[in-house]
Parts: structure tokens; sequence; C-alpha cells
């Protein structure tokens, strides 16, 4: 068809899932991590989004580097 299955997707996306509940949420356009679990908004504070949020960085940055690697193998 043509088209590009990624399609008005970010480029970079995160989930957390702990059993089939949503925890929290990256992507590469709002750069943050946010929590999608109230439970974890009322009980993590800015420092651990922080953190998230510095570790998913890091991980989309590793995928821009390899995955033209994986795509060729």
């Amino acid at each position: 068809s043509g088209l590009d299955p990624g399609a008005g997707l970010p480029e970079f996306m995160a989930v957390g899932y702990v059993d089939e509940q949503q925890l929290d949420w990256f992507d590469s356009e709002r750069r943050q991590s946010e929590p999608r679990a109230e439970w974890m908004a009322q009980n993590e504070g800015p420092q651990y989004w922080e953190r998230q949020t510095q570790n998913l960085q890091g991980w989309k940055a590793w995928f821009h580097v390899n995955l033209p690697t994986l795509r060729q193998r």
C-alpha cells in the first residue's frame, strides 16, 4: 500500500506496564516521562520522573544510532 506503518506516531515511544496497567509514558515529541497511573503520580516525585526522562532520552539516542545496524541484520 506504500503507507508508512508508523505514520502519525512519534519517532520513539516507551510505555511501562505492570499487570496490564499502564504506569508511564515517554515519547520523542513531548520529551519527558509522565505518569499514566494515578498511584504512580501520587507516589513518585519530580526526581523520579526526571531520572526516567534522562534514562529514556538515552535509550532514544541508542536506538537512533543502532537501528540502522539492526535493520541490516
